[in-house]
């Protein structure tokens, strides 16, 4: 962690996941930076939006990666573990530079719901706005890159039900009503996997 805040690019924490691992994170970035821009968002702020999202399962590179591909369901133990991922996350990015300043909140938010019923209990507008967003297409993805037997419409149905509840309500309309959009950005990503990605 010592090596990360003195000036190590963040990127290479990205190198100990595995490739599955790496592609989301990616993804996440491009739809997120996609949905920021849809938003309204300056430049600057979907630029950090999307380094944030890049970024938010950082932690996961300090963590036996056997726990991201196992078949069978998760010991008591390995589910601490995973989800000492935001933890550790926040820890290694906090102190980076400016275009990350909130990369250690999104780190550590991202899985948080507005009942209160995440990871660590924030709700509401505890959770950063950028998290909320981050949090949706994080959702996003693992049920439609991840889950490819999934039609669009069950993505859809899945995200509306969670909208208000676990995920922020208007980052949910947006998402659905860019769809088009939002799956290309992720496809392109797949597309070019075997090249270097620079926000």
């Amino acid at each position: 962690m010592a090596a990360f805040k003195k000036g190590c690019e963040p990127v290479n924490f990205l190198t100990p996941l595995r490739r599955e691992e790496q592609l989301h994170c990616r993804r996440v970035s491009a739809i997120s930076k996609l949905l920021a821009e849809a938003a309204g968002a300056s430049a600057p702020e979907a630029t950090a939006i999307a380094r944030s999202a890049l970024f938010h399962d950082i932690g996961k590179s300090a963590l036996p990666q056997r726990i991201f591909h196992k078949l069978e369901p998760l010991s008591p133990r390995e589910q601490t573990l995973l989800r000492a991922h935001t933890t550790i996350g926040k820890e290694l990015l906090e102190g980076t530079e400016t275009i990350l300043s909130t990369a250690s909140i999104v780190a550590y938010q991202h899985h948080e719901h507005l009942d209160g019923s995440g990871y660590w209990g924030l709700r509401g507008q505890e959770i950063h706005p950028h998290a909320k967003l981050i949090a949706v297409v994080n959702a996003f993805d693992s049920l439609t890159f991840r889950k490819a037997s999934w039609e669009n419409v069950e993505v859809q149905r899945s995200l509306e039900q969670r909208a208000g509840t676990q995920l922020d309500v208007d980052t949910v309309h947006l998402l659905l009503s860019n769809l088009a959009r939002v799956l290309d950005a992720g496809h392109s990503v797949n597309a070019h996997s075997g090249k270097n990605t620079h926000l």
